[in-house]
């Protein structure tokens, strides 16, 4: 059996440290990349980067491989075994580097931009750096020290952003996001050395790796596969519709599935310690699975339901400077396609941890399987079949029909894997949804109500009705007040 209220409580305040953390590394974020946005870096510019930033979260997982994250699910560990990890990582990131370099330049000449391929070699010097931290950081995770890795989070991504601002502000507007990713990585860096310091010894024993391996290599390629599927949209748009349609649709993009991507790593950073620690209670994994798809509903859903109320009026009041109507028109479009994806990947981020926690990283990686298959595909088709009609939304409209083929096949996998009960899971699920409709339902009615208001007044009125109606609704309905969220992580 588990380790019953102690790791309920313990999980609740890694929760809540995430949230914490998520929080002001969201504000931050939002700030920073709207500024950047709105007074330095236009469509094209953006669209140029974006071409080699959507590759950087997949870049990071190849050069991990895996092995980490079985730091973190076996219980075996020796000093040997752990710095035998760390070389091993070393060679892997040292050998991704080299092919960069090869592998850049002829991107950045398919593509048309040469300055892409620079971008990527940068890029790579700092996944090197990052084996610095990634020891420290996966047995931080182990022991549950939520409270630290928030803290370090905070710093590091506080310094990103700020980063981001300044290197746009400077001139640097095609490389500030990768600059600042860089800066990035070398705060958090420090940071993890000081929170738990970690100085490897020098040997590399290859059988001890070989364990890590088995479990790391499965997990490793699920993890490719997710940020394969999810990182070529914005590369296919800039090859096929240009570098201003790459940015238009980057923008889209950033502002739908970056938040839930963001605000579900409140509940990703704390699930897969969690579920590994609970995979021997079965009846333990089913109430943490329904806990944890209710959290990311809770904070996920309304801000769905915003983009969709009032996602132009926020464009044209934030954009206006450096972009024209025609592109936030089209960005608005794309964003409110893309809310059926936010809501899916929403529920979506919790399996994975889930599958990887109790010991079936197979699963996993046949669920990533048919998504590299079906999303790309579908990205492929649409643009192929739609483009001439709709540009760049054929792509969004391939994301609405490619991700829900890979979201049936994750939540069979689930389903299976845990004999998840589908009536509970539902009844867990379906209060939070209902309120969330309800505000979309109110924030429409208000938007008839005032068509001809300012967009400044439209945003105000819309959102505010809108949320006002799903907080209302989550505190008489669903019992979700501060005192019941205070009380779960007092334990």
């Amino acid at each position: 059996m588990a380790d019953g209220p102690r790791l309920s409580t313990q999980v609740n305040r890694g929760v809540a440290w995430a949230a914490a953390a998520q929080a002001i590394i969201a504000i931050t974020d939002l700030i920073s990349q709207l500024a950047v946005l709105a007074f330095w870096v236009g469509s094209k510019d953006y669209g140029i980067a974006t071409g080699a930033v959507a590759f950087y979260t997949l870049l990071d997982t190849a050069a991990d491989f895996g092995v980490t994250s079985a730091l973190i699910q076996r219980d075996d560990h020796t000093p040997e075994r752990v710095s035998t990890v760390f070389w091993f990582n070393v060679m892997v990131s040292s050998a991704l580097f080299v092919l960069l370099l090869g592998l850049g330049p002829l991107y950045g000449y398919v593509q048309g931009h040469a300055v892409l391929g620079w971008l990527l070699i940068a890029y790579g010097g700092k996944l090197v750096f990052q084996n610095v931290y990634a020891i420290p950081f996966a047995l931080l995770r182990k022991e549950l020290r939520f409270g630290d890795i928030a803290k370090a989070r905070i710093f590091a991504h506080l310094a990103e952003s700020a980063g981001r601002v300044v290197f746009a502000a400077l001139g640097a507007t095609v490389w500030c996001w990768t600059l600042a990713a860089l800066t990035r990585a070398f705060v958090f860096g420090v940071i993890m050395q000081i929170r738990h310091p970690f100085v490897p010894r020098f040997l590399f024993q290859p059988r001890e790796v070989l364990d890590y391996l088995r479990f790391g290599v499965r997990t490793a390629a699920s993890q490719i596969l997710f940020r394969l599927y999810t990182s070529v949209d914005a590369p296919i748009v800039l090859y096929m519709f240009g570098d201003r349609a790459a940015g238009i649709y980057s923008a889209a993009l950033f502002i739908v599935l970056e938040p839930v991507k963001t605000i579900s790593n409140v509940v990703i950073d704390v699930a897969f310690p969690a579920f590994a620690r609970l995979r021997d209670d079965a009846r333990g994994l089913v109430e943490q699975f329904i806990k944890f798809t209710r959290l990311n509903l809770i904070v996920v859903l309304p801000v769905v339901v915003q983009i969709l109320l009032v996602i132009p009026e926020f464009l044209r009041l934030i954009y206006s400077y450096k972009w024209n109507a025609a592109e936030l028109d089209v960005c608005a479009e794309a964003a409110r396609i893309l809310c059926l994806v936010g809501a899916l990947r929403a529920l979506g981020f919790v399996g994975p941890p889930l599958l990887d926690g109790i010991g079936r990283p197979e699963l996993t990686l046949r669920y990533m399987a048919v998504a590299a298959i079906a999303v790309p595909s579908s990205f492929l088709l649409c643009a192929r079949l739609l483009g001439a009609r709709l540009g760049l939304l054929s792509v969004a409209v391939a994301w609405a029909a490619g991700y829900p083929i890979a979201f049936a096949a994750l939540s069979y996998l689930i389903a299976r894997s845990i004999h998840l009960p589908v009536g509970e899971y539902l009844r867990g699920s379906w209060g939070i949804i209902g309120c969330c409709l309800a505000g979309l339902a109110a924030g429409l009615v208000v938007s008839l109500a005032v068509p001809d208001a300012h967009d400044a007044v439209r945003l105000w009125l819309v959102g505010g009705a809108a949320l006002v109606v799903t907080l209302t609704l989550f505190v008489t309905w669903q019992k979700i007040t501060p005192r019941s969220i205070m009380a779960a992580i007092r334990g």
